[in-house]
């Protein structure tokens, strides 16, 4: 079971490694296949091929003159173009030391690896291999999302060799074809992508863009729809879009998703679309991500990208979630804006505001709510189905934000006409306060408040709707408001009063929300 589970988080690494790796070069693909290979042809220490708890020691002269081996081919020039130029680039910027060297080795007869090892030449071409696999990928290929995170071996520069850590080899083993399979198809990816290649390689090689890629040219249809729904702020930074810098991007990305889907873009600053790259956005993007485009705007996505794209909203929530919930599962980084701010995928916790972007984001800090809501359930779990957990204690201010605690808790019997209520999910508690009391549906001092808590789970959107709201005083008593919620064109959320005596207030990062209003209870 242990071996099993080891497996199961080899596959969630190398697919967040190649998700959440810096391929500036084609390095760290080669080294991946490298090790691959490498422990294929090696037994472990204890001199059996299939001990899943053993450890193999690989020295760093073993991985050079596997990288010379895996870029001898790489070293001719491409199809017809002939002498140095027609070779194909291995990064964005200069030619690759390990190419050139090989190259000069092949313009001078050196025909086959066995006759470069034994050549005046393979020294310095092992001094260049061993130079570019200590200075590049042996210690970057386990940075993800910026941080170090050594999964296959330790990080240790001082010694010569690396060891893998027990099971590792065994996993690279049996999983050797789908490394390799991957390691390749990046490696193909990142040579394509260098603009320097495509002069050589020509539009004709993009096969695989051809075939399963997305046409960029008619992104141009969803820029201008979404420029309009989001005020010509980016989806991201929320800050003002300057003409030709725009760009349109998959929410999930494509790289995750390989279809396009109407409701799946977004216009974006071209830095923060570069930043975020092939990462899933932060959960506070997700959560403005429905907002925008699975609620609010919805059916004009649907108008006016529908002859061009296939628009299912509720598929884009399904996708969402798959992407969200792997992400979970394989503890990813979740980009959270800027171009080195990462959040863990299981970073999640009740709503609260962030006063930088005065956007919903997650926080931990909701502890007295989530103590209310955890005592709810658990008296809950003894009492009638029939009966909600009523806090007498518990009051929701409307007006200036108003002490309450769960000091008590009554059982009532649950209100008629509301739907299905569950006790672990409702609660009752009395509003205090003047400042909801107009509109349509006025909310009257003492009126009796039917609430939801709000978890991650059934978090969602909390535009444009009624929310219970908290935040700590100077002594760290909690308060608590009741307020409508609207986003601004820049991204920053008011709270505002029925009562039109009161002035709105914009969110600050101090105040959190932990429970969305059902509806007044007249008694």
């Amino acid at each position: 079971m242990a071996a099993m589970q080891q497996q199961l988080n080899f596959i969630a690494y190398i697919q967040r490694m190649l998700n959440e790796g810096d391929f500036s070069a084609t390095y760290k693909f080669a080294l991946l296949h490298a090790l691959a290979d490498v422990c294929v042809e090696s037994v472990d220490l204890s001199g059996n091929e299939n001990q899943a708890d053993g450890q193999l020691e690989i020295s760093l002269e073993t991985l050079a003159e596997k990288l010379i081996l895996l870029y001898w081919h790489h070293a001719t020039p491409f199809s017809s173009h002939q002498g140095e130029a027609g070779l194909l680039r291995q990064n964005t910027g200069a030619q690759s030391k390990v190419i050139t060297v090989l190259y000069e080795c092949q313009q001078n007869e050196i025909k086959s690896l066995r006759q470069l090892k034994n050549s005046q030449y393979w020294k310095a071409v092992f001094n260049a291999s061993m130079e570019t696999l200590k200075n590049g990928p042996l210690w970057r290929l386990q940075i993800l999302a910026k941080q170090e995170e050594c999964f296959l071996y330790p990080h240790n520069k001082k010694q010569k060799f690396i060891t893998l850590y027990p099971g590792i080899a065994d996993c690279f083993r049996r999983f050797y074809d789908l490394v390799v399979y991957l390691a390749r198809n990046s490696w193909i990816q990142k040579i394509q992508a260098i603009k320097f290649n495509q002069q050589l390689i020509g539009p004709e090689s993009q096969l695989e863009r051809f075939l399963f890629g997305f046409d960029r040219t008619a992104l141009n249809y969803a820029k201008p729809v979404l420029i309009e729904i989001q005020q010509n702020r980016c989806f991201y930074c929320h800050k003002p879009m300057v003409s030709g810098a725009v760009e349109v991007d998959h929410f999930i990305p494509f790289a995750r998703y390989a279809h396009d889907l109407g409701h799946n873009f977004v216009a974006a600053h071209r830095t923060c679309n570069n930043n975020k790259r092939d990462f899933l956005a932060a959960h506070i993007h997700k959560e403005n991500w429905q907002a925008q485009n699975l609620e609010e705007h919805t059916d004009v996505l649907q108008a006016e990208l529908g002859n061009y794209y296939y628009c299912d909203s509720v598929k884009s929530k399904a996708v969402s979630d798959w992407a969200y919930q792997v992400a979970e599962l394989n503890g990813a980084k979740l980009w959270l804006g800027a171009k080195d701010k990462f959040v863990s995928a299981s970073d999640v916790s009740t709503s609260s505001f962030s006063s930088s972007s005065g956007a919903l984001t997650s926080s931990d800090n909701g502890a007295k709510v989530i103590d209310f809501s955890q005592a709810a359930q658990q008296r809950a779990d003894r009492q009638n189905s029939a009966n909600l957990p009523y806090f007498p204690n518990l009051k929701i201010a409307c007006g200036h934000f108003k002490s309450g605690d769960d000091s008590e808790v009554e059982y009532i019997p649950a209100p008629d006409g509301v739907g299905k209520l569950d006790p672990k999910r409702h609660f009752l508690a009395r509003a205090s306060g003047n400042s909801m009391n107009g509109g349509k549906n006025p909310i009257l001092d003492g009126d009796l408040l039917l609430l939801e808590w709000i978890t991650p789970e059934r978090a969602g959107s909390l535009q444009n709707c009624t929310v219970a709201i908290e935040c700590d005083d100077e002594t760290g008593t909690a308060q608590y408001l009741l307020r409508d919620i609207k986003k601004e064109p820049d991204g920053r959320y008011k709270l505002i009063a029925k009562n039109q005596d009161y002035e709105p207030i914009y969110a600050t990062e101090q105040m959190r929300t932990f429970a969305r209003l059902k509806s007044v209870i007249f008694e």
